[in-house]
């Protein structure tokens, strides 16, 4: 199956990090021919910007349905290879990008702040600092309607448990029902993703800011 739409997206967003130097771990395009549906992987290396939040990664989903919506609602589409789905056409949803954003912390950074680690104290601390990173979550939010929440994995060694993995993650949608011609998409795609990068940055500055405060 062909996404040429959808390409040309991966490739605006492939030229948008290269020319902000990024530091791109994981750029990957995949493709699921059994359900129809394609989407992009991008891992983001962010120890070079913090301690506490080491890395980023995006998921971008997209199928054949939104694919032929899109190519029906925009001009110069009249070669693309999913004209001839009138079916799907007939029965117009409009069509958006779902996109995932996981942030991923460094859950040892507590142990700067807690004078014993026996006990529930480390999982104790991670909640706090959870907590306070909630509190100030509204900073996060752009223009963007969105869910998130927190995904955590706990572990336990001699001295008790701890948390083995702390993330945080975001669900987006962008619709694209005003969008005309391939320009427009890109136009809004490089908004959307300079956004993304901007959150990225606040996440940063809030777990900087809040991870002192687990000591009180």
């Amino acid at each position: 199956m062909k996404y040429p739409i959808f390409d040309s997206i991966v490739n605006q967003i492939e030229a948008i990090l290269e020319k902000k130097n990024i530091k791109v771990l994981r750029f990957k395009k995949w493709n699921e021919e059994i359900i129809n549906a394609t989407g992009l992987e991008i891992e983001i290396e962010l120890s070079d910007a913090s301690t506490r939040v080491t890395k980023a990664v995006i998921n971008m989903d997209w199928d054949r349905f939104r694919e032929a919506n899109l190519a029906a609602q925009l001009e110069g589409m009249e070669k693309h290879p999913l004209n001839n789905m009138k079916s799907e056409s007939e029965s117009y949803v409009t069509p958006s990008i779902d996109v995932e954003v996981i942030w991923h912390f460094e859950q040892e950074a507590i142990l700067d702040y807690i004078d014993n680690p026996v006990g529930n104290n480390r999982i104790n601390a991670a909640s706090k600092w959870m907590e306070e990173v909630n509190k100030h979550s509204y900073k996060i939010n752009l223009s963007d309607n969105l869910v998130t929440r927190w995904h955590i994995e706990i572990g336990g060694d001699l001295q008790g448990k701890f948390l083995s993995a702390m993330c945080l993650i975001s669900y987006m949608q962008y619709k694209l029902e005003n969008e005309k011609t391939l320009n427009d998409i890109h136009e809004l795609v490089g908004k959307k993703v300079q956004e993304i990068l901007m959150r990225t940055n606040r996440v940063i500055q809030i777990a900087d800011k809040t991870l002192p405060s687990i000591a009180a």
